[in-house]
């Protein structure tokens, strides 16, 4: 029986970078898009693969929609028996499993603050005190069984967005594996997979996170899960002004960090989906220990238009960039 009292909770991630697809193109057979998991997902690979790929995430989609009344997630949140999927209690296991790891100031337990927030309604408004204020009694109270994969507490909700692309890009990869070369973007969470043609490395554009239009530098990659996490370009607002999608669980209120984009590099989609939420939300002085990881590679962007990342990422400034790249050791 695990009781969770997070203190920090990534609701949404954001879409601050993508591949740049224009030097790619003509490595891929086909390009194609489709809609899933509330994001334009792009497909560049081979013909044959695509409907398999589209048909995956389109499940998992179906699957992990809490305000769909046909999902495992719906039926949890709502107390309704039901058989869950593999996919289902795999998803809940493993993000439960990286909160053991890393900390629980990311996970899947407190969707009650979403619903507060209203962030998916089509006018959201800004929660009065008392409807706070009994979501994070709420949130603190939960209580999930990982055995019976059930709510024990009459309060709690799942919401999967910390981790949910990350997943279904790690899917994708079990099912394609890695000898032909392709890519699957979902935006805020990317897969590259196989190797080139020519031997090259994929290239990927990172976005400014104050004008999504304009690139602030490019990483060359070999193969990796790729994922970033942000402030600026997925909000809501309300009562005309602005708000982050990404909450502190501690306050239920969109998330206050001198961080505005991180980007996290690894051999897992849903673990560089869970870590550049972490890392986003922890700031700028949590840094140290995630730029010393050796098991993943970081590019972080703070308020001040400062970049820190980690030794060995090759990535390059744009030009006339209003960025600075920082050495590790000042973070």
């Amino acid at each position: 029986m695990i009781k969770f009292r997070p203190s920090i909770i990534a609701i949404v991630l954001i879409f601050l970078c993508g591949c740049s697809t224009s030097a790619n193109k003509a490595e891929f057979e086909i390009e194609k898009t489709f809609f899933a998991m509330d994001t334009s997902v792009s497909y560049f690979g081979n013909a044959e693969a695509y409907d398999s790929v589209n048909q995956l995430i389109t499940d998992l989609d179906g699957l992990f929609d809490r305000y769909s009344d046909s999902s495992d997630i719906y039926a949890i949140n709502n107390r309704k028996k039901t058989t869950l999927s593999d996919y289902t209690n795999e998803i809940i296991t493993l993000s439960n499993n990286l909160s053991k790891k890393y900390g629980s100031d990311v996970n899947i337990f407190s969707g009650e603050i979403t619903d507060c927030w209203k962030i998916n309604s089509e006018n959201p408004t800004v929660p009065s005190d008392d409807e706070i204020n009994k979501a994070l009694k709420n949130t603190e109270n939960t209580v999930f069984s990982m055995e019976r994969m059930s709510f024990e507490s009459d309060c709690g909700s799942i919401d999967l967005g910390s981790v949910g692309k990350g997943y279904a890009l790690d899917k994708a990869y079990e099912l394609l594996g890695d000898e032909n070369c392709y890519i699957i973007s979902m935006n805020s969470s990317i897969l590259l997979s196989g190797k080139k043609s020519d031997g090259s490395k994929f290239t990927v554009s990172v976005r400014n996170p104050e004008n999504g239009s304009e690139i602030i530098g490019t990483i060359k990659t070999d193969a990796c899960f790729l994922s970033t996490s942000g402030g600026y370009e997925r909000f809501f607002e309300a009562d005309g002004k602005k708000y982050s999608h990404i909450f502190d669980v501690s306050t239920a209120r969109p998330v206050n960090t001198d961080l505005t984009s991180v980007t996290v590099m690894c051999d897992s989609g849903i673990e560089s989906d869970f870590l550049s939420t972490l890392i986003y939300i922890g700031g700028s002085n949590k840094l140290g220990k995630y730029l010393k990881n050796d098991k993943i590679k970081l590019l972080a962007v703070t308020e001040n238009n400062e970049i820190y990342m980690s030794d060995g990422l090759d990535f390059s400034l744009a030009e006339n960039s209003d960025y600075s790249i920082k050495v590790s050791e000042n973070a």
